[in-house]
Order: structure tokens, then C-alpha cells, then sequence
């Protein structure tokens, strides 16, 4: 039973809290005396709350909808962290009609550290009374945020522009201006021609759509946000800016990189030297297609000092409906011989954007690798298929599951070292989890448990629905590994029983580069391995009716270091896979957890509160 605002807000605190449990500089163990760290240096989010007349409505449980707006805003003010980067506009709260009222709009709190007195008095001062200008409040809320970094505006609004601008189209605008910025909308009771301008709104600036039609929904809408507030897509490396020609390549070492694609065209990337050693290099990105049954690629050519391609370029595709908005990459591996046949260096990385609309975050990673005195007597190569389902599963700890908040990106994914984990997912969601320190020999597994509802029973045998579950693997250039011979990595799922997947890779051997199989080759360095889960979607009313699911998930790590190969001079010490390695000089994975507890709040208060971090973020 609904119990109000005050209960939804301590329980979205909670859930909260549990989700951002995640340590950005090592994996979480499954261990009692382990601590949350929440994340530091947030990104910057700006609220914009509706103040129009409309707000003066009843909420149905006593008094008004800015009455239970307040009210949940004031009693978590003081638990914010100190970190958070927040500030609050409102319009349409000081001029009734007439002149002027389509310019109503302050700034009640600037964009700054957390002040919390001058929350509190900004929330104090909010009252419903005039009209609804949100394409004029939206470029001034823009206003308000720093010029650089992850930026987001959350609008809160229960209905639609009565002052004649076009909000989807500022949206839209505003979008263009950078890919580290989104607009997230949340729908407060609304009718059908608001929903279609608000959801319009988020989509064009790149954000999600959130509907509260009823109180009595609340408290689920509220669970479901406020665990997803985590979620957000999120990329780290070193800022850079890619050439627009072979001849301005920027350089790069090694490590991970940071730049944006589908601005600029084709990005190049000069090489380091790696002399008779192998070069490897991946690029990645989001899905970000509209459609399930749209497609994407990304493109990688290796280009000799002549600027001529050398063999054949890699490219990915995928598809809406397999990848559910999961990232992908493209990777080259190139081995001396390949190269000398190709001609002298400098070596240069064209990548090439997907031939869709908007700036996208790109990761650029680059690993070096020695040249190694003899590859005789090293194992692997051999495995063609079979190897996941002939991986034995993780062996279920007992004991409490650790809570690890599963992201929809390589670099947000939380570090999980041998264990049990929970989390849980949406149909139509992705998420990925890094297994660190996967040493030559060793094999990463992973099984997934979808664990029962009341509700995606229900929501699922009304309708005579099964939701696909599947569960991937990626190496530490972020390229598949998964076996595509495996069985036990796809299920059904119905809502009424456990649905497990079980994923493992090959042993990580030198020699799987020589096995002529593209996944296999994929596991011939050690360092992080990812294991993902998908539930795929069926339609949009089933999905929201299904919710979220719990999961379970068991971390393995199995057999012993063996098969390192001797190289002729020293490697790199450190996983570039990692977010906060050396060779990035600082963490730049802005995590964004400082502002989940505000967001969580804000959503169970009236709206639900998301800031999406970086790029796709």
C-alpha cells in the first residue's frame, strides 16, 4: 500500500544507496567489511520545476502537487552529499498571465556545490501561478550550467508550452551544442497532448521520458528510477581531439582516450611506435538508433606513413533489437609481420562514424605489446567453439549478495571480483560488470540469475509473453568473446521461476590470436574482462508492467596463471581497460553518484530526478 510522499522518499533513499555501491579504484568483494564509496565530482544537473497554475491542482492524497513537490524536497535537503553540483529554476511562479508571464522564469539556486540553506529558500519560494513557457526556461536553464563537462537538465512539468515556443525544437538545439549534455523529463500527471510534447523533449535532447499518471504508482515508478538513476551511460579517458586527415593524426600512447565521433567526420589517431611487437587498438561507443530494427557501425583502418590502408578494416555492426542500446567497439590487432608487409610507419587509426545523426562519446584504447622472444610451448589457439558451455559455473557463495550497480557502459561498469552480486535490470536494458585480473590461463565466468516477481508473472502469462535473457562476454579491447557455439547463454524468461544464463570465455592464452576464430582471438591478453546480461524487450506496455527484476550474479575466476608469455622487453604494467589507470593521469570517469541521492528524491517527491552523465551520455 502507498503510504505518501514522506515513505517514498526514505525508501528511494535506500534503494539509492545500495545502487552506488561501487568502488571506482578497485572491484567490489563480496566481503562483509567492505564500504560503499560513493563517487566523487559529479557532473553538473540543473532542475527545472513547473510553477504554472496547473501546480495548484490536487494530488490526490491532500493538498496540492507543489504542496507534496515541496514537502519531499525539504526533508532530504540535508542528507544531500556535499559534493553535488545542483542547481533550481522554476517558472511561471511570480506572474499570473499577461505581460511578461511568458518570460517567467529564475533561478532560485545557482549551479554550485551544494548550498543547502539556499535549497531550502528556494524551495520556500516556489508557488503555482501563471503559465507554462518551458522552450523560453529551457535555453536559460542552459544558461545556468558550466560551459564544459557532463551537463544535464531534469524538467519537471504536468503539462505542456501555453507561450507558443517549440520546445522540442530548443531541445533539439541545445543538444547540438555538445554530446556530454542531455535533457531528462519527467511527466507529473499529465494528459495525452502533454505526454506526446514531453516525451518529445527528452528524446531530442538525447534524455529519457518519466510518466507519473497516479499516486498509486508512485512508489514503484520511484523504485525503478531511482535504481536507474545509476545507469546513465558513462565514458572516461583522456580528453582528445582526433585529426581530420592522416596528415594532422593527433598522437596518442597508451591508454584510454576520450573524444566525440559524428561531428567532425572520420577521426585520426596517430600510433606509438611498438617496433616488432603488436598493436592493439579498439574504438567504442553507444548504441544510440531509435529503432530496434535500426543499425549502426563504427570502422577501423589501419594506415601506413604513405597513408595507405593496411589489410583489410575491421568494422562492427549492430542492430537495435540484438544490441538493447549496449555499447559496442571495432579493434585492430596488428602484429609486426602484418605491418612490414603493409610498409613503414608512422602508423595511423582512421575510425569512421556510423552513418546516423548527433555527436556520440568515442573511447579510444590503445595497448602495446612486446614483441616476445619465442611463442614455443605457449598454449591455446586451438579452441574453435564449445568452451562456454564446457566452463563449469561459478560456484554460488553463500552468504549475503553484495549490491553492484550494473552499467550500460564499459567504463561505468562496476569492478566485481569473484563473488555474489545482486542488482537488477529492465526489459530492454543491458548491463555490463568488469571481472579484473584475468591472468594468462585463467577463464572469466559468470552466471545470472533473473529471479521471480509477482508482477512480471503476472504482466508476463496475461499476455502469453517469455522475455529472452542472454548473457555476453567481452576482452579487455572491449571485442566479444562469447562463444557462439554456447546454449546455457540464452533463456526464456516468464516471471514465475529463476532464468539463468552462464557465460564464460576461453582461457586467456598468447596463441587464441592464431586461432583463425574472431572471438577466440579476442581473449589473447589478460587484464579486465566484461560480462554482460540483456533482457530484451517485448512492447512498451508488457515491459512496464514487468518492471524491474532482480538478479543475481556469480563471479568466477577460474584456473591458475599459467602460459605467460617471455617478452623481449617489458610490458605495461597497468589493465588500460581499467577507468582510473596510471596512463589516464587522473580518473576522468565521472560517475555522477554525488547527485543520485537528489535524484532519487526529486523523482519520488513529484518527478523523478535523473542526471545522466557524460557524453550519452
Amino acid at each position: 500500500m502507498y503510504r505518501g510522499i514522506s515513505t517514498a522518499v526514505t525508501s528511494a533513499l535506500a534503494v539509492t544507496l545500495l545502487g552506488a555501491y561501487a568502488l571506482l579504484g578497485q572491484p567490489l568483494s563480496a566481503s562483509a567489511d567492505d564500504k560503499s564509496v560513493l563517487g566523487q565530482d559529479g557532473g553538473s544537473l540543473v532542475l527545472v520545476l513547473d510553477g504554472s497554475g496547473s501546480m495548484k491542482e490536487s494530488s490526490g492524497t491532500g493538498g496540492t502537487r507543489m504542496d507534496a513537490a515541496k514537502k519531499g524536497l525539504r526533508s532530504v535537503i540535508d542528507q544531500l552529499p556535499a559534493d553535488s553540483k545542483v542547481g533550481l529554476r522554476v517558472y511561471g511562479s511570480t506572474i499570473s498571465d499577461g505581460k511578461g508571464s511568458c518570460t517567467d522564469t529564475q533561478l532560485l539556486a545557482p549551479v554550485a556545490t551544494v548550498d543547502k540553506d539556499k535549497l531550502k529558500s528556494g524551495v520556500d519560494k516556489l508557488k503555482p501561478l501563471g503559465n507554462t513557457p518551458i522552450a523560453y526556461s529551457l535555453r536559460q536553464a542552459y544558461k545556468d550550467l558550466p560551459s564544459s563537462g557532463p551537463r544535464s537538465i531534469v524538467l519537471v512539468s504536468d503539462g505542456e508550452e501555453n507561450c507558443g515556443g517549440n520546445p522540442c525544437k530548443v531541445a533539439r538545439e541545445l543538444r547540438k551544442k555538445g554530446a556530454n549534455f542531455y535533457i531528462d523529463v519527467v511527466g507529473l500527471q499529465v494528459d495525452a497532448s502533454s505526454r506526446n510534447q514531453l516525451t518529445c523533449i527528452a528524446s531530442s535532447g538525447g534524455g529519457t521520458y518519466y510518466d507519473v499518471s497516479k499516486l498509486s504508482d508512485l512508489s514503484s515508478t520511484l523504485t525503478r528510477t531511482s535504481v536507474r538513476a545509476a545507469r546513465g551511460y558513462q565514458e572516461a579517458g583522456r580528453p582528445i581531439e582526433g585529426g581530420i586527415a592522416a596528415g594532422s593524426a593527433v598522437k596518442v600512447t597508451d591508454g584510454q582516450w576520450l573524444d566525440t565521433i559524428g561531428d567532425s567526420g572520420t577521426e585520426y589517431y596517430a600510433m606509438p611506435d611498438v617496433g616488432k611487437g603488436t598493436l592493439h587498438v579498439s574504438a567504442s561507443t553507444r548504441t544510440t538508433s531509435p529503432g530496434l530494427s535500426d543499425t549502426e557501425s563504427l570502422t577501423m583502418t589501419l594506415l601506413n606513413g604513405a597513408g595507405r590502408t593496411c589489410g583489410e578494416p575491421a568494422n562492427t555492426l549492430v542492430q537495435g533489437a540484438v544490441n538493447q542500446k549496449a555499447p559496442y567497439a571495432v579493434a585492430v590487432d596488428s602484429a609486426y609481420a602484418e605491418r612490414k608487409d603493409c610498409g613503414k610507419g608512422p602508423y595511423v587509426v582512421a575510425v569512421s562514424p556510423p552513418e546516423i545523426k548527433g555527436i556520440k562519446p568515442l573511447e579510444l584504447l590503445v595497448r602495446s605489446e612486446p614483441a616476445v622472444k619465442t611463442t614455443a610451448g605457449l598454449p591455446g589457439g586451438d579452441t574453435v567453439g564449445g568452451y562456454s558451455n564446457a566452463t563449469k559455473a561459478a560456484e554460488t557463495p553463500t552468504g549475503t549478495p553484495v549490491p553492484a550497480s550494473g552499467s550500460p557502459s564499459f567504463a561505468g561498469a562496476p569492478p566485481v571480483a569473484p563473488g555474489l552480486y545482486s542488482d537488477s535490470i529492465l526489459p530492454g536494458e543491458s548491463l555490463l560488470y568488469r571481472v579484473p585480473n584475468v591472468e594468462w590461463g585463467q577463464t572469466p565466468v559468470c552466471d545470472f540469475t533473473l529471479k521471480p516477481t509477482p508482477a512480471a508473472a503476472s504482466a508476463l502469462n496475461d499476455a502469453g509473453y517469455s522475455l529472452t535473457t542472454g548473457a555476453s562476454i567481452y576482452g579487455p579491447m572491449k571485442s566479444d568473446v562469447s562463444d557462439t557455439n554456447a546454449s546455457l547463454s540464452r533463456t526464456f524468461f516468464r516471471g514465475n521461476r529463476d532464468g539463468v544464463v552462464h557465460v564464460a570465455g576461453p582461457p586467456v592464452d598468447y596463441l587464441n590470436r592464431d586461432s583463425g576464430t574472431t572471438n577466440v582471438t579476442a581473449a589473447s591478453l589478460d587484464g579486465s574482462y566484461y560480462c554482460a546480461v540483456t533482457l530484451f524487450s517485448s512492447n512498451d506496455s508488457t515491459d512496464e508492467a514487468v518492471g524491474e527484476v532482480p538478479i543475481q550474479l556469480a563471479v568466477a575466476i577460474n584456473g591458475t596463471s599459467d602460459g605467460a608469455p617471455a617478452y623481449a622487453t617489458k610490458p605495461p604494467s597497468t589493465d588500460p581497460g581499467s577507468s582510473n589507470t596510471p596512463e589516464d593521469g587522473r580518473n576522468v570517469l565521472v560517475t555522477g553518484t554525488a547527485l543520485l541521492v537528489l535524484l532519487a528524491v526529486i523523482g519520488g517527491a513529484w518527478a523523478y530526478l535523473r542526471s545522466r552523465r557524460s557524453r550519452e551520455t
